[in-house]
């Protein structure tokens, strides 16, 4: 678990500064003078943030999954490179595209600003395959995960980075999105609610504070988009390998929330895309009973396998005791012990 204090360099260099800036704003100084000493001091406030990055190891890694994802991808892409803070690296595994996303992807990598590392499935894995593949070959601190189909806000990866400087104990960060459709529309959709007090997703942020993910519990347990988070590298090897028959996301953030802080950040930082061709399809077009037979019919398939809810609640709280690591929190191990005593 990161209990990283500020070193005593970076505790005097930010002492002196806002010293600096207090003793700038009593001061009489003309106004040219004033405006190119303080556009000094934001120079030094955004140099010493970046060193401080870079003494945390808070270097970005983006683990990227593709599937004939041609025709949205590269907007993705391109959000990527629009981030005011870069990823360090982008790491991508392409589940045996049959269209142009290879050599999209390609293409791209022969221009980006930071390095971009493809790998191509001999094989297709599926998805939850893949994305442990992509987690387990990213090498920085911060493990960004992405679709290949949304469109990252500008300021995405600089918001997410804060909260974990910000706060050495968080090892997990979650955030708000908004729904667009193939055009980039917002996608009209039911707003949902969460958690016991039925909260929006910008109440999340105070709520998962507080209670860890108990609003993603109760009053029935639900899941997280796994392009809406990030996480610290450091958990990768209790992470992996994830278990079969649930989301990726399910699963990390589930098994996160026993061992580390989690935050959630209420403003939406993703357009995520809704069309024909993605994993959620089944949502355009649809009225909210098909969504329902659609996931029954899914769960019936998971119990056929073994991969129920009980199985893999009970399979979170066996990988966390055969670790180093402690439970964070009582109370979610409690809620999913509660699931695993279920039938189902």
């Amino acid at each position: 678990m990161s209990n990283r204090k500020p070193s005593t360099a970076e505790t005097l260099s930010q002492a002196r500064l806002s010293k600096f800036k207090r003793v700038l704003m009593a001061s009489s100084l003309d106004t040219d003078r004033s405006r190119l000493i303080t556009k000094s001091v934001g120079k030094l406030e955004k140099l010493l943030m970046i060193r401080t990055i870079q003494h945390m190891n808070l270097k970005v890694s983006i683990a990227m999954c593709t599937f004939n994802g041609a025709r949205f991808l590269l907007q993705q892409l391109e959000s990527f490179v629009h981030q005011s803070v870069q990823p360090t690296e982008l790491v991508v595994c392409d589940d045996g595209s049959q269209d142009d996303t290879v050599a999209i992807l390609q293409a791209f990598a022969k221009q980006a600003p930071f390095p971009v590392r493809i790998v191509v499935n001999p094989h297709n894995l599926g998805y939850v395959k893949n994305f442990e593949q992509a987690i387990s070959l990213c090498t920085q601190g911060i493990v960004f995960l992405a679709d290949q189909d949304d469109v990252w806000v500008p300021h995405k990866i600089k918001s997410v980075l804060q909260v974990f400087q910000e706060e050495p104990n968080v090892g997990l960060v979650m955030h708000a999105f908004e729904r667009i459709d193939h055009q980039g529309h917002l996608f009209a959709y039911p707003e949902e609610r969460y958690g016991p007090e039925a909260l929006t997703q910008e109440q999340l942020q105070d709520d998962v504070k507080s209670h860890s993910i108990r609003a993603f519990m109760l009053p029935y347990p639900r899941s997280w988009f796994g392009c809406m988070m990030a996480f610290r590298q450091e958990w990768v090897q209790l992470l992996l390998p994830i278990y079969p028959g649930k989301g990726h996301d399910d699963w990390i953030m589930k098994l996160l929330a026993l061992v580390t802080q989690v935050r959630f950040m209420g403003s939406p930082l993703i357009q995520y895309r809704i069309h024909s061709s993605n994993t959620n399809s089944h949502l355009v077009g649809h009225s909210q009973l098909f969504i329902r037979w659609f996931r029954l019919k899914k769960r019936f398939k998971n119990l056929y396998f073994g991969y129920s809810k009980r199985n893999f609640y009970r399979r979170i709280l066996q990988r966390v005791a055969q670790s180093r690591h402690q439970i964070e929190s009582k109370d979610m191990a409690q809620l999913y012990t509660s699931w695993v005593k279920r039938i189902f």
